[in-house]
């Protein structure tokens, strides 16, 4: 199954959980407004961050963003608008990669921002949010 009929098959019964889709939604424009800054050198993070950077490269930096947060929450939050099969799923594994993303942050460039933890129970609450939701269209469909 390709990713796009993922994010296109639709399931008669299911919820389309709206607010999941607009607090991912919400992550991915900053993920992308991140990596544009980091790419296109509108974000400096000074030297010392930097160097602790792979390759000092703060455009990697700008990649990895994009493609470990970005792009995981965008499908979360067309899947989620949609109603998708595996919207629920997606939504955790945005939600965990944006847990991974802060704790390999922390890891690399060893400097502590408030906006570290504030993503972390915004990545949290994703995972969460989308578990239960899992669960109670799981319920809804074999306890009917």
């Amino acid at each position: 199954m390709t990713i796009l009929n993922t994010l296109t098959q639709h399931v008669p019964r299911r919820s389309r959980h709206r607010g999941i889709a607009v607090v991912t939604g919400l992550m991915a424009v900053a993920g992308y407004a991140g990596a544009l800054g980091l790419v296109g050198g509108g974000i400096d993070l000074g030297e010392p961050i930097t160097s602790r950077l792979p390759l000092h490269s703060p455009i990697l930096g700008g990649i990895a963003l994009l493609s470990i947060v970005a792009v995981p929450m965008t499908a979360a939050s067309i899947a989620t608008w949609r109603g998708t099969a595996h919207a629920d799923q997606l939504a955790i594994v945005a939600g965990l990669a944006l847990l991974g993303w802060i704790a390999v942050e922390l890891a690399f460039i060893r400097s502590f921002s408030w906006l570290q933890p504030v993503c972390a129970a915004y990545g949290f609450a994703v995972a969460v949010t989308g578990w239960r939701a899992r669960r109670a269209d799981f319920a809804a469909q074999h306890l009917a």
